[in-house]
């Protein structure tokens, strides 16, 4: 019997987003009734951490298991590096340089952001600016004052930007010069992006406190932080180029910088908070009188303002708490503030105004103004306002705020930026009220799983962190950016993702703390404790019992099964192997068979492997041969689709390969990471062009291995974001792996040797300019009644207009009007001019057809039984501008 459930996903049990459940006893079964829900609260996320932050960390850091001394970390920066040099190499070049057969589509969530760390604008030019947003693993984005037009500028550069700077070119016809903090790492882009340089004179910096600008008719960018053992400030005068030491102090100490931006003091003054005491600087940091601070802190933060005379404001780490404090003297006293309603102790997270003394804004979970000095706070809003109003309710979770002179001069005061899990917000009241700027197009999502319905393949579920779950159904692109809009029908914190039939009828997922069911075509939800007993850190992972609507399984040091009857839910040992016995481990993956749901596979966290015949009621533990493979954390497991005897499994790769096969239906594995990274396959998955190629999602992004030199290769290209690929999932019937990735949304990698829907005719097609010819894929359902077809151009030039074309009858029309193709449909020949599509820089573009409205002489409607044939125009430049056409399609409606 053929099941449904591998034209979802591979079983990465959601790509691995549990550590397990460490069971403490074996308790009797229970019996419990699932519950309704409304919005969980916020995840907290203070950087000092709370207890669900604290055991989210110690989920990171159990998952990346690795050899003593073994940095994972310090790999992973290598992999990273390794990517930004390889994509500046390919800078210019055509799309599909990176060696790749297919192309890559944006699909998103267009209108639902992800976690954003940092704003700031440009310079003017024509009386427009430009605003750059800094995301958390989603790189850097610039688009319009208002939030339009969100283009992304660092695609070939893993990770975030926690700070940035603009800085004015030499020349405004010049592109500006963008400067970002990650981490200790700096990097620059002189080229809105294309490349990412690293400043020279920075070797010595481990930690960077502060980035600026000194508005100094220089544009001196300063960098403060740790450097050599101690504490350093370093300054650029040739745009960021190079930086070099202007004052060092030898005590380390995690401290802060301001300077003002507008009055007497701009472009000369810095204030400095270092070593409990204030140091100052009149000379662009070259000299620095000091005064004393509070005292007694181990670290702090300042923030000040340019209005009335000056104000400081910091916040000192006292003990196991954070003390406010405000000096109006220039910092030579303090008072001690109220202490705010809350506070995390992150960077820009308590801000004040240049045109206000007395105002300052503070975020948290919620965000606050105070215009009294901090001696009372107002909340903006509660996180819960959001979901009836993302326009104008912050999101939950405040990152940084950054505070900026309004472009038009003092006069007009202060724009905020207020940098939430959900996107950038701005102000222009000082926090009174908010906009939303990210409601289109800023595509930062965090996905950990995504989970495509097998008999709509354009229907898709998404568990995010912080962005909830997600809904929603695949569009046709009409240009560059993310597609497809979603619904966020639930707040929080969601992966595993898991379907007992393929279908998105019922789908299992977890939460910190609960098991979410999603229900019907509403997606109606509802809740279920976690097993009584069970200990677990962070989500837990939950698979789905195949073929069982009203089971799934739920792992830990045993394995349960959680099932209904009637209207009240159960939970008993499915087997009684105890998984961890003797050494604290736990199940971190399993699978079923999706050819004979009796074959099961599973994985714990320490690299065993084991194999049930009886639908994982009794395992039998598979020889593993590999070096270090209790260094090996199963997070996937990824049954062959007709090949029972075929599985693969992923996992962490940094003292063992982290890709493993076996051929034997698991009883003996063997490594397969030939050409892989070291890194973290978080998930791996079965092509769709039937082949026996795999995919991977990585830490290290997206890679292919070719089944015939069982070689893996970097599978991004230059089309693709370079950030971490969190889940993976195969929809054949569109020719698609698909791809969660945590900072980018979700993705699809079209295949072009995918043959999808009907018959192909005039193929190839006539060469363009890319020295390739256009094909044309199509994917969906034969029966018109579901109106579910979608067609791929690919192979295009870049940011060309075409639109699709169809006809019943075919044809052979040679260079036609102009054109450097052939028209191979025949008369009369309906074109989809209402939907013109843009091949943007992926060289592709996907339309979604209509079978109810064909453009025809009238419109008519497919019918059962009838062909249509189908084919692409677009615009092309030889020498000289011409059109061209895809190869054409055939297919027959059934």
């Amino acid at each position: 019997m053929q099941f449904k459930n591998y034209h979802s996903l591979p079983a990465c049990a959601g790509a691995l987003l549990a550590l397990g459940c460490l069971l403490l006893s074996i308790p009797g079964p229970r019996t419990q009734r699932a519950h309704e829900l409304g919005h969980p609260g916020p995840v907290e996320g203070d950087d000092e951490g709370g207890a669900e932050q604290a055991a989210r960390r110690r989920w990171i850091e159990e998952m990346h298991r690795a050899a003593p001394g073994v940095d994972w970390r310090r790999i992973e920066k290598a992999n990273q590096e390794a990517e930004r040099l390889r994509r500046n190499g390919l800078a210019g070049a055509p799309e599909g340089a990176g060696g790749l057969s297919g192309a890559w589509f944006e699909v998103g969530s267009k209108n639902i952001s992800g976690h954003t760390r940092c704003a700031a604008y440009g310079p003017e030019r024509n009386g427009e600016r430009l605003l750059y947003v800094g995301s958390a693993n989603g790189g850097l984005w610039r688009g319009t004052m208002d939030g339009t037009d969100w283009t992304p500028l660092s695609e070939g550069l893993f990770g975030g930007f926690d700070g940035l700077v603009v800085v004015p070119p030499s020349s405004l016809n010049d592109a500006d010069i963008l400067i970002t903090r990650q981490g200790s790492s700096i990097y620059r882009s002189d080229d809105q992006g294309s490349t990412w340089t690293v400043p020279s004179g920075l070797g010595g910096i481990s930690d960077v406190r502060s980035l600026v600008v000194l508005p100094d008719g220089l544009s001196t960018v300063l960098i403060y932080g740790q450097w050599n053992g101690g504490n350093a400030l370093l300054a650029s005068i040739d745009l960021g180029q190079t930086f070099s030491v202007r004052k060092t102090w030898p005590t380390p100490w995690s401290g802060e910088l301001w300077v003002p931006q507008v009055g007497n003091g701009a472009g000369t003054d810095i204030w400095l908070y270092h070593n409990n005491k204030i140091r100052v600087s009149l000379d662009g940091g070259f000299q620095f009188t000091v005064r004393d601070g509070p005292g007694g802190a181990s670290q702090g933060h300042l923030t000040g303002s340019e209005a009335g005379g000056g104000a400081l404001y910091l916040t000192s780490r006292e003990g196991n708490s954070w003390v406010p404090y405000r000096s109006l003297d220039g910092g030579w006293t303090f008072n001690a503030m109220a202490a705010p309603p809350e506070y995390w102790g992150s960077q820009n997270s308590m801000v004040g105004f240049s045109s206000n003394r007395d105002a300052l804004v503070l975020g948290g979970t919620n965000g606050y103004t105070s215009s009294n000095g901090g001696q009372t706070w107002e909340q903006i809003s509660s996180w819960g306002e959001y979901y009836g109003n993302p326009a104008q309710r912050l999101h939950a979770d405040l990152r940084a705020i950054n505070v900026l002179p309004h472009p038009d001069g003092p006069a007009f005061g202060d724009i905020v930026y207020f940098n939430t899990d959900g996107g950038t917000y701005r102000s222009t009241d000082e926090g009174q009220s908010v906009e939303n700027l990210s409601l289109l197009g800023l595509g930062v999502g965090q996905f950990y799983s995504t989970l495509t319905d097998s008999n709509s393949p354009n229907r898709i579920h998404g568990g995010t962190q912080d962005q909830g779950y997600q809904i929603g159904m695949r569009a046709h692109s009409t240009g560059t950016g993310p597609s497809t809009g979603f619904s966020q029908i639930i707040s929080g914190d969601y992966g595993h993702l898991t379907s007992p039939d393929g279908s998105l009828d019922r789908v299992y997922s977890t939460y910190p703390g609960f098991t979410l069911i999603a229900s019907g075509p509403t997606s109606s939800l509802s809740t279920l404790d976690f097993p009584q007993g069970s200990s677990h850190l962070w989500l837990p992972p939950v698979v789905a019992d195949p073929g069982t609507p009203n089971s799934f399984f739920f792992l830990g040091r045993y394995l349960w099964r959680q099932y209904r009857t009637g209207a009240s839910w159960s939970e008993v040992h499915h087997s009684t192997r105890d998984f961890g016995a003797g050494s604290g481990s736990y199940l971190s993956a399993m699978a079923f068979s999706p050819t004979d749901p009796d074959l099961a596979w599973a994985a714990n966290n320490a690299g065993r492997l084991w194999w049930s015949t009886d639908r994982g009621v009794t395992w039998t533990e598979g020889s593993v041969g590999i070096p270090g493979s209790h260094y090996f954390y199963g997070n996937c497991i990824a049954p062959h689709p007709t090949d029972p005897n075929r599985i693969a499994a992923s996992g962490t790769g940094y003292s063992t390969p982290g890709v493993r096969l076996s051929v034997d239906g698991g009883q003996s594995w063997q490594g397969l990471a030939q050409g892989l990274p070291q890194t973290m396959v978080f998930g791996v998955a079965w092509s769709a062009d039937g082949s026996d190629d795999l995919y991977a999602a990585t830490e290290a992004g997206a890679w292919h291995m070719d089944a015939a030199t069982q070689v893996w290769s970097n599978a991004m290209g230059t089309q693709a974001p370079a950030t971490t690929y969190w889940s993976i999932e195969t929809v054949p019937a569109q020719g698609i792996m698909r791809f969660g990735t945590y900072g980018r949304g979700i993705w699809d990698l079209v295949l072009s040797s995918t043959p999808g829907l009907g018959e192909r005719f005039c193929s190839p097609a006539g060469m363009n300019s890319t020295g390739t010819s256009a094909s044309l894929i199509a994917a969906g359902s034969l029966d018109p009644n579901l109106n579910d077809l979608s067609l791929t151009a690919q192979n295009l030039p870049l940011n060309r207009f075409g639109y699709l074309l169809c006809s019943r009858n075919e044809d052979w029309n040679v260079l036609p009007g102009g054109s450097n193709g052939i028209l191979c449909m025949g008369t009369p020949i309906g074109r989809f001019i209402q939907n013109v599509m843009h091949s943007g820089t992926s060289g592709s573009f996907t339309h979604q057809v209509d079978l109810t409205q064909m453009p025809m002489q009238p419109v008519v409607a497919v019918l059962p039984g009838e062909t249509w044939n189908f084919q692409a125009w677009y615009r092309d430049l030889l020498l000289l501008p011409t059109s061209n056409f895809t190869e054409a399609l055939r297919i027959t409606f059934q």
